[in-house]
């Protein structure tokens, strides 16, 4: 076999088209680790996101709580007051009837033109929070969950950063309506670090929820704790054969799942343009090994003089192309792994036109890792393939020439 040193020297020699070539393997895979990484923050988020033993349950036909409508009555009590519904440490049943809403936050204009600016933020009004917080996992962080007096919230961890508000701030959550952070939830990893937490009824009266002049009062969604996962999917099919209310029900995580579905669009997208940036990358090194061939054809007569055969010239030519794409696939490797745990924020919709604005953090996994490093070792073999077989085919008198 040709020895190494014989590659690595001429790597060395022509520095700057090495670099150039390794260069754009660092943007190609930095890029597609970026990209699987953001894909990754989300599904790892939707995998986190509820627990097996809640139930998250919506008025019947519709999938995201955006969209539902519970009518308060009191035949809503046959939902949970049943045996199958866990109970906390003081015998209360692990419920929660809720109110989920948009608010339009109006943002100062757009300095260079003058146009107003919105921001949509999540709101959640309960009726309980510390109930509200057991049955969904959560806690505070620091400060206090609000008053049944007064115009107060308290904030997910994510959105309260990205606001730049703390305990003791106020906001403008919308035109006329302001409220005071009086604690922030301990909710990273879950959709709940873009949510800001109310009283039900300010939230029913301000975001249209309720009809104050019929006394009407409406829920979007209740979430029950049962006391056995096992039976979260059963519980869930006989719901509306059972209480004879038009409901339907979805296991928590598996409501969190279908909300993210829409990732699946996105990860086609970044593979597609990931496989374009490949192909040029597979380019730019296979040109640069033609370079390399038609200036070394001496050095190839002279190998093959010396009795080396064409098959070892091949693999002397694409190890050497395999160097380039490595160290320039592992450096964008590294580059990409740097966006670990940034935080981000997207959108993860039901399909039916609403979805959820939430939070996350860039995720390298091995996953992306393995992507990115099968995409680096597919680029050299290609782009240094053709280059290395043309090499072969040098005929060792007329390169000599």
């Amino acid at each position: 076999m040709i020895p190494l040193r014989y590659n690595l020297r001429n790597l060395i020699v022509r520095w700057r088209v090495s670099a150039l070539t390794a260069l754009g393997f660092v943007l190609v895979v930095a890029i597609l680790v970026v990209m699987l990484a953001f894909v990754e923050g989300i599904n790892e988020l939707a995998r986190r996101a509820g627990r097996p033993d809640n139930l998250m349950v919506l008025r019947e036909g519709t999938n995201d709580e955006l969209f539902s409508d519970i009518p308060d009555s009191a035949d809503l009590a046959r939902v949970w007051l049943n045996e199958y519904v866990a109970t906390d440490e003081a015998g209360e049943r692990l419920f929660s009837a809720e109110i989920y809403a948009i608010a339009t936050q109006q943002l100062p204009p757009d300095p260079r033109d003058g146009r107003p600016r919105y921001r949509f933020l999540q709101v959640r009004g309960v009726i309980d929070p510390q109930r509200a917080a057991r049955v969904h996992g959560l806690r505070l962080l620091r400060g206090r969950w609000f008053s049944p007096v007064g115009d107060e919230c308290v904030m997910g961890e994510g959105i309260a950063n990205l606001l730049g508000l703390d305990v003791g701030s106020t906001f403008e959550i919308r035109e006329g309506l302001t409220w005071k952070v009086v604690g922030i939830l301990d909710s990273r990893g879950s959709p709940f670090d873009s949510e800001t937490w109310a009283k039900r009824e300010v939230v029913g009266q301000q975001f249209g929820k309720d009809n104050v002049e019929r006394g009407q009062r409406f829920f979007t969604s209740i979430l029950i704790r049962l006391r056995d996962a096992a039976q979260a999917q059963w519980f869930a099919d006989t719901l509306k054969d059972r209480t004879g209310l038009e409901l339907s029900a979805i296991p928590e995580p598996k409501y969190y799942e279908r909300m993210s579905e829409a990732n699946t669009l996105f990860l086609a997208a970044a593979l597609f343009i990931a496989a374009i940036m490949a192909i040029g990358g597979m380019f730019g090194l296979m040109n640069t090994m033609f370079a390399a061939v038609s200036q070394r054809t001496k050095d190839i007569a002279v190998l093959r003089i010396l009795g080396y055969q064409r098959w070892q010239i091949l693999i002397s030519f694409l190890i050497e192309a395999m160097l380039l794409a490595l160290l320039g696939g592992l450096t964008g490797m590294l580059i990409g792994s740097l966006f670990h745990g940034v935080e981000q924020k997207s959108f993860i919709s039901s399909g039916q036109g609403g979805g959820k604005t939430v939070v996350f953090q860039i995720t390298v996994t091995p996953f992306v890792l393995k992507t990115a490093f099968s995409f680096t070792l597919l680029m050299g073999l290609l782009g240094g393939l053709i280059p290395s077989w043309v090499a072969t085919r040098l005929r060792p008198l007329e390169a000599l020439r």
